[in-house]
């Protein structure tokens, strides 16, 4: 028999917990609105967690990089030889079609985000269908995670997100620079993933869109964003609308000046 509930009365962590305590191993079925998640677990530990059906399928190796399609052509030939107990994961591995570091880092990092942004839903059906597993076509971790570390991570971000919430209330919005960068920008030093967000933000994408293009996560993008609104070098807005077409001939939309795009990265690499 399913286990059914709302995670309004009975918390992502606290089912969570009883799964890594209990050894449990099936699969989780969640729903909130048009949001949808899926995860499995092994004994209490997460092999797969995914938020769109389509991440199910084996292709989801080639988009994250991790096969060509060839490679994955001949992962599959190779799993349908083996028969039933096999698979996709553990063939790959047996033909060293991908390091074991890199498939274990890329789908763990891939899993992890999507279990994250559950910890945000406030409410949502779910369904624990007990030992049920992934297809054996389906991207599964090498070696599954603990979830503890998810459990802290995911209420870390709960608490996070409630002071980024203050100033970014929705990843709908859009970001565009200051056009003069407060005196705090001195001293700005930006990371890798700073720089990726940065270098996206051009007045007319949203923080969806710009966490799509530069493959973070959308909490990743929005406490960039957050230390951006801090230092003074950019404002967040609602997204424009279209003007009426007799008028949009008469009216050009603001663009945003490349010079100035320019000018603030040359002061950044100054400092």
């Amino acid at each position: 028999m399913a286990l059914v509930g709302n995670i309004r009365d009975f918390g992502l962590s606290d089912f969570l917990y009883l799964v890594d305590r209990g050894d449990k191993t099936g699969g989780l079925y969640l729903s909130h609105g048009q949001e949808t998640a899926l995860l499995f677990f092994e004994k209490g530990k997460l092999v797969m967690a995914v938020r769109r059906p389509e991440d199910q399928q084996p292709d989801l190796l080639v988009r994250l990089g991790l096969l060509s399609d060839s490679q994955l052509a001949r992962a599959r030939a190779s799993l349908a030889m083996r028969g039933n107990g096999a698979t996709l994961t553990e063939v790959i591995l047996a033909e060293n079609l991908a390091p074991r570091e890199q498939l274990q880092g890329t789908l763990q990092n891939f899993s992890e985000e999507a279990v994250y942004g559950l910890f945000g839903w406030p409410e949502g059906e779910f369904r624990f269908e007990q030992n049920q597993r992934p297809d054996p076509a389906a991207p599964t971790i090498p070696s599954p995670i603990s979830v503890d570390h998810l459990i802290m991570e995911g209420v870390r971000r709960i608490d996070e997100w409630g002071r980024i919430r203050d100033r970014i209330p929705s990843t709908d919005l859009v970001v565009r620079f200051l056009d003069q960068p407060g005196v705090r920008v001195r001293g700005v030093k930006l990371s890798a993933e700073e720089w990726r967000v940065f270098a996206r933000i051009n007045g007319r994408d949203s923080l969806a869109e710009i966490a799509q293009k530069t493959s973070l996560s959308e909490f990743d993008v929005c406490r960039i964003v957050y230390g951006f609104l801090t230092a003074g070098l950019v404002e967040v807005a609602k997204r424009a609308r279209p003007l009426p077409l007799e008028r949009s001939g008469a009216i050009e939309q603001p663009r945003l000046k490349r010079s100035l795009v320019n000018r603030i990265i040359n002061r950044i690499k100054g400092l």
